[in-house]
């Protein structure tokens, strides 16, 4: 093969791996001219290292790839190295069985420059197929961002087997034609290994994470029967001091004085609503979770507001994902407002319905001295966060919102008298 054939199969091929890189994310094709010329440079990087026939050449090349790819698209070079491992797999695999198909058909000549260039054009329409297809994108994302480092795991494996079958076909591709039957058994043998593995990971997880779900039910049922004891031994208390006053007092005085403690425990009982959350939201799981969170909100003097709506809204989502919805946002407008002084801690929660949508909506008080770090990107629907806000739990709820096809927002709101950090949650 001469150095420009090289040069072109090398693009191709880089090409038809980001392609499927795009699965993962879209800022691999976000600056396409940009790509394109870098994409070219590591084509002719690559071909004059071929041409010296150095030892461990591939990990050589797809090192080089990274390190530019990491550079153009500014991701993280962990994840883009990952991610290349997979869309390798995947790309071999595919040329794998066309080039097996072509040498049964055409034999020898299916190895001559124009029969490849064929199969690379077979190969880089179904990577466009897969690689942009919206509704893929929108699941691969979603169990990647869920079960990522199981992933990893499976990428890692796949990528040993692939560079294993590229290097007997650069080392003797005559071997790997006349034992192609053997190869390509071992090779399904090996993916569905991967997959069986890969589903073991899922569930071993999702076991995982039903038992820190039951973990949380139980904390939280705890904290309600806690605050109903409490609530009881007061209540015995001030029937023992009603009690009293009838005892040692005389009729008129003890009636005065027993109206006065009445009127001073309503009072008290006002104050307290005003400062906590109604627990009262239609769904009991939603209740004993808000129920929880109020407390912790007395905890740290921040005061929290739940908008009643009426009926409970009928969110697609199971109940135990729209407890990490909620709990996951509580928390992260917890942690902002906690740096702020005491009047400023001010969170607000709304569950309603909102023209034919299921709307979750937490706000928070926004301070811009303490946020002059905090970033928010509408086109990704996230918020960069450096120091004190940092966003837990963001990436768990726009996973679980993708899932249903729903719609995640993080947004401002200014205006004369208070700024909110606004964060929305909207299903069909």
């Amino acid at each position: 093969m001469s150095f420009r054939e090289d040069v072109f199969g090398s693009f191709v091929e880089i090409i038809n791996m980001v392609i499927i890189m795009n699965l993962f994310s879209q800022e691999y094709l976000k600056h396409k001219v940009r790509l394109i010329i870098c994409i070219f440079i590591m084509s002719v990087i690559i071909g004059v290292i071929d041409m010296m026939n150095m030892p461990s050449i591939s990990l050589l090349n797809y090192l080089i790839v990274v390190i530019i790819l990491g550079i153009v698209v500014k991701r993280n070079i962990f994840k883009i190295l990952f991610e290349l491992i997979f869309a390798t797999a995947i790309t071999i695999s595919i040329e794998h069985v066309l080039v097996i198909i072509f040498y049964r058909v055409q034999g020898i000549e299916s190895l001559d420059f124009t029969n490849r260039c064929i199969q690379l054009f077979i190969t880089t329409l179904i990577c466009i197929s897969l690689g942009l297809n919206r509704k893929l994108q929108l699941k691969v994302q979603y169990f990647y961002e869920k079960y990522q480092e199981e992933f990893y795991l499976i990428a890692v494996t796949l990528f040993c087997f692939s560079m294993i079958e590229l290097f007997l076909w650069k080392s003797n591709n005559e071997l790997v034609f006349r034992q192609s039957a053997i190869i390509s058994a071992y090779t399904a043998i090996w993916f569905a290994l991967c997959l069986f593995l890969l589903k073991k990971l899922i569930e071993n997880k999702k076991q995982k994470e039903n038992i820190r779900l039951h973990e949380q039910y139980m904390e939280t049922t705890e904290n309600l029967l806690d605050g109903l004891y409490s609530e009881k031994h007061d209540f015995n208390k001030h029937l023992q001091a009603i009690q009293s006053l009838c005892e040692y007092e005389e009729a008129n005085q003890a009636v005065k004085e027993i109206e006065q403690y009445i009127e001073d425990l309503k009072e008290r009982e006002m104050n307290k609503r005003k400062s906590t959350v109604s627990i009262n939201t239609g769904n009991g799981v939603v209740n004993a979770l808000l129920y929880s969170k109020t407390k912790e909100a007395e905890k740290q003097d921040i005061q929290l507001y739940y908008v009643p709506s009426g009926t409970f809204p009928q969110f697609p989502c199971a109940q135990y994902e729209l407890v990490q919805i909620i709990g996951n946002l509580l928390d992260n407008a917890f942690e902002y407002v906690a740096g702020l002084e005491k009047e400023q801690r001010r969170v607000m929660l709304s569950i309603r319905d909102l023209e034919n949508k299921k709307q979750i909506e937490v706000r928070n008080t926004y301070c811009v001295e303490k946020s002059g770090q905090v970033s928010i990107s509408q086109n990704k629907n996230s918020s960069t966060k450096i120091g004190e806000r940092r966003g837990y739990g963001l990436q768990n709820v726009k996973a679980i919102t993708g899932k249903y096809h729903g719609k995640f927002s993080i947004f401002q709101e200014e205006n004369d008298f208070v700024n909110d950090f606004v964060v929305e949650v909207l299903f069909q």
